[in-house]
């Protein structure tokens, strides 16, 4: 018995070694993928400032969706649980959402890859100014920058009310409703303070 534990964490050594790697490597792909995700963005807006915007808001939003979707659309747990027979069962029953947060931890770092950093906002708005030729998206971008982390934990405090009280469907709609409507409140603030 103890022999199958040992191999088992070694089993999972090379994926962890593995999942690093890929972990670097993408935010290696996220520091240089500045100036092409800023053209595609203003290329799907068509030079809007509001579409823009609203593209930028959608991308912000996406990881609290991500976040909160699977915990809140999940079927409620029984009431009443048949008895596990093992810690294995126990386990095998648990449901996890680790595809899904994993997906949004990326989502979360390449939504920040088209935003000033608050403490160098020059260089990454002069890319901007360079692509978009806007001085408008370049305060929207500015200001997303300061909206983008408030969504987040937003998105972060809904999942957590949606896994808390995942017996309360009133209560989980709430959490969808938290993680859509922060990004769409963000969008309304940043286009009603450059309009």
């Amino acid at each position: 018995m103890p022999q199958e534990g040992v191999r088992r964490r070694i089993g999972d050594a090379p994926l962890a070694v593995a999942a690093t790697i890929g972990f670097l490597a993408y935010v290696w792909a996220l520091t240089r993928s500045a100036e092409p995700i800023v053209t595609v963005l203003d290329f799907a807006s068509d030079g809007q400032p509001q579409l823009y915007a609203a593209l930028l808001a959608g991308l912000i939003g996406l990881p609290g969706l991500l976040f909160v979707l699977p915990r809140a659309l999940a079927p409620a747990p029984a009431t009443i649980r048949a008895q596990a027979r093992s810690r294995r069962q126990l386990a095998e029953r648990r449901r996890t959402h680790l595809r899904t947060d994993l997906l949004g931890v990326a989502m979360l770092l390449l939504a920040q890859v088209p935003l000033p950093a608050p403490w160098s906002p020059a260089g990454k708005a002069a890319t901007i100014a360079n692509v978009t030729k806007s001085p408008e998206i370049i305060d929207l971008n500015a200001l997303l920058a300061g909206w983008s982390v408030p969504v987040f934990v937003l998105g972060i405090g809904a999942a957590t009310l949606a896994k808390v009280y995942a017996h309360a469907a009133g209560l989980r709609v709430i959490a969808i409703t938290l993680a859509v409507g922060a990004p769409v409140l963000a969008w309304f603030v940043v286009v009603r303070a450059i309009a």
